[in-house]
């Protein structure tokens, strides 16, 4: 891409960033791209850093990078998966939460009424009715 423009590697980084954004590349895939062109080739250790930085990075997509990179429209905001990630991660809400606590002492109490009432103990002991 550089070289079709006339830029050469060893230019300056806002040539560089100026052919590549005016060849609608998205703002992080010119940064890396820099990040690449200047690194020392013969520190292999370095490389590799920089390497997993780019591409075994832990951010999620965007949806407008999604769009950039594959040309699919997506109908969602980083917000709109922000929450949905909320709401996933968060388990129960508290009003599910207060409903299966109740529901749980109803049939706790239930049981334990209708136990007492078979085995004639407690409050329906013979002596008491």
């Amino acid at each position: 891409m550089l070289r079709v423009n006339g830029v050469s590697p060893t230019d300056s980084e806002d040539e560089i960033k100026s052919v590549l954004i005016s060849a609608q590349w998205h703002k992080n895939d010119v940064e890396a791209a820099i990040l690449v062109l200047r690194e020392n080739k013969t520190d292999h250790k370095t490389h590799v850093d920089s390497l997993h930085k780019i591409f075994r990075s832990d951010d999620r997509l965007s949806p407008e990078a999604v769009t950039s990179l594959l040309g699919i429209e997506m109908n969602m905001t980083s917000k709109d998966i922000k929450k949905r990630h909320k709401r996933e991660r968060g388990g129960m809400t508290p009003f599910q939460m207060l409903k299966v606590t109740i529901v749980s002492l109803i049939l706790s109490f239930l049981f334990v009424y209708a136990a007492m009432w078979y085995l004639h103990i407690g409050m329906f002991h013979q002596t008491v009715l």
